[in-house]
């Protein structure tokens, strides 16, 4: 589940990179809240690992995520 915005920047990544995402994914479908809060009180959460950066929402009760941007960032 994800945005448009998500999707579009995810069909850019290289497959070294989706395999990284993929990693990530796992990782948020455990445990969603281990990602670093954007703010105190909110439910958006950014998750960076080896350049690549997720920010995604944590839809309660279900515990569900919403991924609205994945971007690279340099090492």
């Amino acid at each position: 589940m994800g945005s448009d915005i998500a999707v579009v920047q995810i069909d850019d990544l290289s497959d070294p990179e989706v395999d990284l995402l993929l990693e990530i994914y796992e990782v948020l479908r455990l445990s969603p809240d281990n990602g670093r809060k954007l703010t105190a009180t909110g439910a958006m959460y950014v998750w960076d690992y080896k350049g690549i950066s997720v920010t995604y929402v944590v839809l309660e009760p279900q515990r569900e995520v919403a991924v609205l941007r994945v971007d690279r960032f340099p090492f």
